[in-house]
């Protein structure tokens, strides 16, 4: 098993994205569509889906610049929703740490949701195979990523107005926490941060997610004590 494995770390990178992009795709697809509504032009949009490589980051900040936030509160902003990286890079270390210098800098740029949970499904990799799965995973879910988005940016502007996409990116959101409410201290966290973001957001609508974010984990912290 493990020779057919360090044989072919492509095709198991290519099965393993294949399984999570029909949820890529829809996700890509509606974020296009939003930056489309959101009367944003096509061309940052394009190239932030590679760049920022991050759905929920890129939501936040287009639509923070669509409310007038300034540079600063849209990075700080992304920065928060993003925070979980950090987590799942220090997971990943132990992977990462016996690898070239050159791999430890670029691929770190592939960590999202979904291939920090595929790699953590295949710790029967050696560090070479590690590496070159790695590589082909990044780059097939950056692929199906990237041409989603683009499929939502092209075509957003043929479709008929809706206003309710303005409530895209709290539904999003929405179907994103919904699975992790499992416990005490996240539903603390949750009902404060939403309660906290969405008073801050009426008065000043680009603090609300920072504001939102910080109080959220203040509660989670004292309940969990």
């Amino acid at each position: 098993m493990a020779t057919l494995l360090d044989s072919r770390p492509h095709a198991l990178a290519f099965r393993d994205a294949a399984s999570v992009a029909l949820g890529l795709a829809a996700f890509g697809v509606t974020l296009g569509v939003t930056i489309s509504a959101l009367g944003f032009a096509t061309l940052p949009g394009l190239v932030g889906a590679p760049v920022v490589y991050a759905g929920s980051a890129q939501l936040t900040a287009v639509t923070l610049v669509q409310q007038g936030a300034g540079l600063a509160v849209v990075v700080a902003s992304a920065a928060v929703v993003n925070a979980r990286m950090l987590l799942y890079s220090a997971s990943l270390s132990p992977r990462f740490s016996g690898q070239p210098t050159w791999f430890r800098w670029l691929a770190p740029h592939f960590i999202v949701d979904q291939t920090y949970l595929l790699a953590n499904a295949r710790p029967d990799l050696d560090p070479r195979t590690f590496r070159r799965y790695w590589g082909c995973l990044g780059f097939f879910v950056l692929v199906v990523w990237s041409s989603s988005v683009a499929t939502g940016l092209v075509v957003g502007p043929a479709l008929p107005e809706m206003p309710h996409l303005a409530f895209v990116g709290t539904a999003m959101f929405l179907g994103l926490l919904a699975p992790r409410l499992t416990n005490r201290p996240a539903v603390a966290a949750a009902v404060t941060g939403g309660s906290v973001a969405a008073v801050v957001g009426f008065v000043r609508p680009e603090l609300g997610i920072v504001g939102g974010a910080m109080a959220g984990v203040l509660a989670g912290s004292a309940v969990r004590r």
